[in-house]
């Protein structure tokens, strides 16, 4: 089969890329309820993030690019507890992306799910998609990220006691905050004079101010020792949550996060949702701002934690530069 490769976008930097935008790009194979507390020990967390993992099985992933596998994908989501408002709206975001990228030259979408033969698909580099996706009906807007389509799946169990109000988001300062094209897709930003930024709000989200405040809640950035290890990026999160008063449901489709750290700060450099539908793992994802959306059945939790890793690997290596450390959560536990 033809591989592809994911990307990092034209108009960020990499800052944006690492930071901002869902830093991944790989596909592999595709295929829980009251508020708690995280108790795992020191000990527990020290090392377990980094350890290698083997793949046990071959994955199979499609970008929803034909009915039957938009069907498919349809129902384990709706299955798995989610409501039809939550996943219609995303699989329109879906159509949406499909029909202004099909004939983009960085890949080939796929329809119904086909196998591969690593844990890595590649998308091709990122100006090509930028290229493509303003070209297309004129588009002045970004494509969303993956934070973006993970929220609002997962918005239904996620409880926020204490959001921050909306002149602390950090997406204001596009040089700085870590979330600048969330505040782009969600609110726009105003031109330059000289310079190309008349962006306008994604089109197709209608969030009320109390989903965007929980959403920017969620995920800010975590302020943290330079250099710290896994146990400590874990523990900070756990604490800022804390202070926030966020809780997660657990059921069958969890909120995933991806960390990592830049200075003394750490965010959730991609996000996702995984489904256990008791045979397999799906996870449900879009790759990075302007490349696909993927929907990757997996066998175990070890070969979604090696999808992860080699995804945002792949997209730090076009920068010649390193995860460093890193923590997968599932909604408020190390995955």
């Amino acid at each position: 089969m033809k591989r592809i490769k994911t990307n990092a976008c034209l108009c960020f930097s990499l800052m944006a890329l690492l930071c901002t935008a869902c830093g991944n790009t790989q596909a592999t194979d595709t295929t829980t309820a009251h508020n708690h507390q995280n108790s795992m020990t020191d000990k527990d967390v020290a090392g377990i993030q980094n350890a290698d993992v083997i793949p046990q099985d071959t994955p199979a992933y499609s970008n929803l690019d034909s009915e039957s596998s938009m069907k498919e994908v349809r129902e384990i989501l709706l299955k798995a507890g989610i409501r039809a408002a939550h996943t219609d709206t995303v699989l329109n975001w879906v159509t949406d992306y499909n029909n202004s990228m099909r004939d983009c030259p960085s890949f080939t979408l796929t329809g119904d799910f086909i196998t591969v033969d690593e844990m890595t698909v590649d998308y091709g580099d990122y100006p090509p998609m930028s290229v493509q996706w303003y070209k297309r009906n004129n588009r002045n807007y970004h494509d969303v990220v993956c934070r973006t389509v993970a929220y609002e799946l997962n918005q239904d169990n996620i409880s926020i006691g204490q959001p921050i109000k909306k002149e602390d988001f950090d997406c204001w300062d596009e040089n700085t905050a870590w979330l600048s094209t969330d505040g782009d897709i969600l609110f726009g930003r105003e031109a330059v004079e000289g310079e190309h930024k008349a962006y306008v709000p994604f089109p197709l989200i209608g969030w009320s101010n109390d989903t965007q405040a929980e959403y920017f809640t969620l995920f800010h950035p975590v302020h943290i020792t330079e250099k710290s290890n896994e146990q400590e990026m874990f523990q900070a999160i756990q604490a800022t949550w804390n202070s926030r008063e966020i809780s997660f449901r657990e059921n069958a489709f969890s909120l995933i996060t991806f960390w990592t750290q830049n200075g003394d700060r750490i965010c959730a450099s991609h996000a996702a949702t995984l489904i256990e539908t008791g045979h397999y793992f799906m996870l449900f994802e879009k790759t990075n701002p302007e490349s696909p959306y993927a929907a990757t059945k997996f066998s175990s939790t070890d070969e979604v934690k090696q999808y992860l890793f080699n995804m945002m690997n792949l997209d730090y290596s076009r920068y010649d530069d390193q995860i460093g450390t890193y923590i997968i959560l599932q909604n408020d536990r190390l995955l």
